[in-house]
């Protein structure tokens, strides 16, 4: 009798557990294999498509602001017009003197570089020997007190005011990081932009300087550039 009962309760045990089986490997077959390579394909789509609506987005803002220098080139025009050519000229003049627009004309080119004795490997901000922040800092604010027109450290417009401050064994001019050696050229008389340069002529470092008959010196930051995403298939 006990074991009669017995086999009335397993015996139902074993169908359901039996049939819980079979529907586990009825849904595995009926699954969709997924490939091996399908989510770095999914990831690149996605990538893809978000570079693409980057670049969407960039092209409208890029049109935007064309749009806006389009209205200030007209407003500056009408301006000109109803504006005097004395008041045009000492405009022009202080937006030369500001930065605002590039200075061409003859100058001179000066080269700092450390001297031949030391590695830049090796940068001390004591040793007189490489080409200090103070040495370039120098040497600008007595071209502009000889009256030049322009100034820029390699390549880069600076101003009476721009901070020349050392980080490391490198420049932070302005905005910009500059490396030794540092190239500074100045539109403005030759004769007494070379008077300003004899003011560091006498210290450790190596002073390369050259009459040049021609420069163009770039407004302020003009290296600042709009860069934008081009979508690579």
């Amino acid at each position: 009798m006990l074991m009669q009962m017995k086999k009335q309760v397993v015996t139902p045990l074993f169908i359901g557990i039996g049939l819980l089986v079979g529907i586990i490997f009825s849904l595995q077959f009926r699954a969709k294999p997924i490939g091996s390579g399908s989510f770095p394909l999914e990831r690149l789509e996605i990538q893809k498509e978000l570079l693409t609506e980057y670049s969407v987005e960039q092209q409208e803002l890029k049109q935007r602001i064309e749009e806006a220098d389009e209205k200030l080139q007209e407003a500056r025009a009408l301006i000109e017009r109803q504006t005097s050519p004395q008041t045009l000229n000492e405009l022009d003049r202080l937006r030369a003197a500001a930065g605002f627009t590039a200075v061409e004309g003859s100058g001179i080119r000066v080269k700092l570089s450390d001297n031949p004795g030391v590695s830049r490997r090796g940068f001390s901000s004591v040793n007189e020997n490489f080409v200090q922040a103070s040495d370039v800092r120098d040497l600008v604010n007595s071209l502009f007190l000889k009256d030049a027109r322009a100034v820029s450290i390699n390549g880069n417009r600076v101003m009476p005011l721009t901070s020349i401050q050392p980080v490391a064994d490198n420049l932070l001019v302005g905005n910009f990081f500059e490396i030794a050696p540092f190239v500074i050229e100045a539109v403005g008389d030759p004769d007494a932009l070379e008077e300003a340069v004899e003011t560091i002529r006498s210290r450790k470092i190596r002073v390369f300087a050259d009459v040049v008959d021609s420069l163009k010196l770039e407004p302020v930051e003009s290296r600042r550039t709009l860069k934008f995403l081009k979508l690579h298939e």
